[in-house]
């Protein structure tokens, strides 16, 4: 798909890895509309911006996790742009605890509403907004692409229950709509980036990551413009479809 011109929404775009999505593509002429409930991060994401990057993103203010946002946000997307061209699915939650942990003689348990929270953010979301793209795109005859973003902890990571379950079934969701959509012209993609400076790691301990960085075999993280570019070509390259891009440096659990 040709970069230039195409309509591109994106969500959890103000900031982190959604950001580096979003400036890569308005490099190369997209038109970007992001999606994002942080209202501090919106309202940096203005200042932030910077010019030689591009046409500054139109805003859309949504809880992607909640069925009516999300519908009304694409339903303006769509409005706006004409017709949108390519979804990328990179809203997400991270809150990491062990499922059950004992210090001392206190045990302490996963909460639940950590878990109903993470699960509403990366992996309803990422349905729901899928959803409403692709039957924008099929009602509007119109070939496109959805890129869910996955992670290295897909595969499982200790203190990540919520988030590893989310990431494993995003995995799941990319090949099942790949198939289903395919007919309709729509690739659906994924993306699983390893570990990178962003919002949501900086919640990470400051050990636990740097030990992530020695056992993976670059010895650094990537960076945020290098997962930009793993757009760009998935965008791109028009064969590409219900595969998972790993993006990790070679670091494996």
């Amino acid at each position: 798909m040709k970069i230039d011109g195409a309509a591109v929404l994106v969500t959890g775009g103000v900031s982190g890895l959604g950001r580096a999505f979003a400036r890569q593509l308005a490099r190369r002429g997209a038109r970007l509309w992001v999606v994002d409930r942080d209202d501090a991060a919106i309202g940096r994401f203005g200042d932030e911006w910077d010019e030689a990057d591009g046409a500054r993103p139109a805003v859309i203010r949504a809880d992607v996790g909640r069925e009516e946002q999300a519908a009304a946000a694409v339903q303006q997307a769509a409005a706006e742009s004409g017709g949108l061209d390519v979804l990328v699915n990179s809203a997400a939650v991270l809150r990491d605890q062990a499922l059950v942990s004992k210090l001392g003689k206190t045990i302490k348990v996963h909460s639940l509403e950590d878990w109903y929270e993470t699960v509403a953010s990366n992996l309803t979301g990422t349905f729901l907004m899928a959803r409403e793209v692709a039957r924008h795109m099929i009602s509007t005859r119109r070939h496109g692409l959805i890129v869910n973003v996955s992670s290295i902890s897909r595969a499982g990571n200790p203190g990540q229950t919520a988030y590893a379950a989310t990431k494993g079934a995003i995995d799941a969701m990319t090949v099942t709509w790949s198939q289903e959509l395919a007919t309709y012209g729509i690739r659906v993609v994924a993306i699983a980036p390893g570990f990178v400076e962003t919002p949501m790691t900086r919640r990470i301990p400051p050990l636990f990551l740097e030990r992530l960085r020695e056992r993976t075999p670059l010895k650094r993280y990537g960076t945020l413009d290098e997962f930009g570019h793993a757009i760009v070509f998935i965008v791109e390259n028009e064969y590409l479809n219900g595969k998972v891009l790993e993006l990790d440096g070679g670091l494996r659990f």
